[in-house]
């Protein structure tokens, strides 16, 4: 699969032929699908990574095959036996506790697949994180869409949401969650915005996006895939 590369302004990234399933509306004990989605927004130079709540690290196995080092972090310990199966070098625990662990760490590329709306200071974290990152280095944040029409609708027409297990209204939430969000959180922590990835996963909604020309698909789009750039060039 190839590796969406660095160059340019921001821009929108076609989705991947094998894509990432819809994620099940019943909330499972950790994470174990494979996410081809953000995988096509790692770079191919990209060798270190920090992954930030990487479940099973289903999808970070796909790194280590490839040769490339993975940390781990997460906060579930059997979900954390699994990851080191699938050969992360993992730290358990909370990621503001962790943090002081990654002291003196570099790393070329760091990952938060559906992870910073969990997190009550995102941006703290997010920061934290940067200072690790090489000069040329990203991120890749994976996030749920707050403005797809289903929350629009409950906010203003039915003026009631009800929390699920899973999906944009999940209950363990934290934090709402935007591309325009996450852009201003980027420029908070000096990354470059670059590439940006819009998934619509029902049939019925890609057709309407394409009907109108996906001038709207941020509206029909449950999640959406933003990498940024550290300043700086490789060495």
């Amino acid at each position: 699969m190839p590796a969406a590369e660095m160059t340019g302004p921001a821009r929108t990234v076609p989705s991947p032929r094998h894509s990432a399933e819809e994620p099940s509306e019943g909330r499972k004990k950790y994470f174990v699908h494979l996410r081809t989605d953000v995988l096509a927004m790692v770079p191919a130079s990209a060798e270190r990574f920090l992954s930030v709540g990487c479940g099973s690290g289903r999808t970070e196995a796909e790194l280590v095959k490839r040769g490339c080092s993975v940390t781990g972090i997460e906060l579930d310990h059997e979900a954390a036996l699994a990851a080191r199966e699938n050969g992360l070098e993992m730290l358990e625990g909370d990621v503001n506790q962790i943090n002081a662990q990654l002291a003196g760490r570099a790393f070329d590329c760091v990952i938060y697949a559906d992870v910073l709306e969990h997190i009550a200071d995102p941006v703290a974290v997010l920061g934290q994180h940067v200072s690790l990152l090489v000069p040329g280095g990203c991120v890749v944040v994976s996030v749920p869409n707050f403005r797809h029409h289903s929350v629009l609708a409950a906010l203003f027409l039915r003026g009631h949401v009800r929390y699920t297990d899973a999906g944009i209204f999940d209950r363990t939430h934290l934090r709402m969650t935007t591309r325009r969000m996450i852009e201003e959180w980027f420029g908070q922590v000096g990354l470059r915005t670059d590439a940006i990835d819009y998934r619509i996963w029902r049939r019925r909604e890609k057709y309407l996006s394409m009907a109108a020309l996906h001038l709207f698909r941020e509206f029909f789009a449950s999640q959406v895939i933003l990498r940024g750039v550290k300043p700086g060039e490789r060495t």
